[in-house]
């Protein structure tokens, strides 16, 4: 993320851009009004696109230069997110699965929908790895909605078994571990050892959920990313260079049908 501090002026309003970065791709990007914002930022995710925030009052202008002079940060970020084009960053209008495959547990579930007029949509296990959505499935919004509380639920019964597996395995101790919905993170240790993991971890496959695990369990021992750290996530995890690679493109596992959710 980028952050800086700007001159007051008027800007009539929210609009949407083109930014050209140096290798001629054209990024579209969103200028967001936040009464809250003390400063500009520009954020970079697959989920919600190319973002520029900015308190009221500032010039447009001089923010599309801004954006400019930040083009190659924006080059560098989408490459490090293995995004290769920019309309990988657009989420598509897409409706609701037909089932949601969760490779990290080695589970895939059918949806079965239940149309009941004036009533709010809500999820619940049937049998034979069978998902009822009840209500009205055809508010498609409040339906993905209920989807994802589902995976939130699905992900605080599972992945906690996970860490303490991978935990048991490598001798790496942790005081507690939470299901959150972070934005732009996998996972994160605080210096008490508290875990807090992303639900969406349940989308990559097994060795990327493993490799996420591992890396917070890590961090147990040591906060930072320094190569001491990584000496230690290197002892547990042979082909350490394979799963960074990966993970640089490991957002895009997350379905675009739940990104549209958020």
């Amino acid at each position: 993320m980028h952050e800086h501090y700007g001159k007051p002026l008027a800007m009539p309003h929210d609009t949407a851009l083109q930014l050209l970065l140096d290798d001629g791709r054209s990024v579209p990007y969103r200028i967001r009004v936040s009464p809250r914002s003390r400063r500009v930022r520009l954020t970079l995710t697959p989920r919600d696109g190319l973002v520029m925030v900015t308190p009221p009052g500032v010039q447009r202008d001089w923010l599309i230069k801004l954006a400019n002079d930040w083009r190659g940060w924006v080059g560098k970020q989408m490459d490090q997110l293995g995004i290769r084009e920019p309309d990988e960053l657009s989420v598509p209008d897409v409706t609701l699965p037909a089932q949601i495959a969760l490779p990290a547990l080695g589970e895939t579930w059918h949806l079965l929908q239940r149309f009941a007029p004036n009533t709010s949509a809500r999820v619940r296990q049937g049998a034979n790895a069978t998902l009822v959505l009840s209500g009205d499935c055809l508010d498609i919004a409040a339906s993905r909605r209920a989807l994802e509380r589902w995976l939130m639920r699905r992900a605080k019964d599972a992945l906690p078994l996970l860490l303490a597996e991978v935990s048991r395995q490598t001798g790496l101790v942790y005081r507690q571990v939470s299901i959150r919905a972070q934005r732009t993170r996998w996972g994160s240790c605080s210096s008490h050892g508290d875990i807090c993991l992303n639900y969406q971890i349940l989308f990559l496959t097994p060795q990327l959920a493993r490799h996420v695990l591992l890396h917070e369990l890590c961090h147990t021992v040591r906060l930072d990313h320094s190569p001491r750290f990584w000496r230690t996530v290197a002892r547990f995890e042979p082909e350490l260079d394979a799963r960074r690679a990966e993970m640089r493109r490991s957002w895009s596992s997350v379905p675009a049908w739940l990104q549209a959710a958020r």
